[in-house]
């Protein structure tokens, strides 16, 4: 029989996808450092951000970046 490679539905009710980010690597150092306190994966950590409020049009506007996408 073979394997089953979908990704069962989690915490969160859906199937995760795999997907390619590029952060800087402070940004990846801030995450690494949550995650390991939280005993959370990268990938949770990213979601538990992007599931709060500060993934609001408005709130993201205020945040000052140097303008790199």
């Amino acid at each position: 029989m073979p394997k089953d490679n979908r990704v069962s539905p989690g915490s969160w009710g859906e199937s995760k996808q795999r997907t390619n980010i590029m952060l800087t690597p402070t940004a990846i150092e801030k995450v690494d450092a949550v995650a390991e306190a939280m005993g959370l994966t990268r990938s949770e950590v990213i979601e538990r951000l992007i599931r709060t409020p500060c993934l609001d049009l408005k709130v993201l506007q205020e945040i000052q970046g140097d303008g790199d996408e």
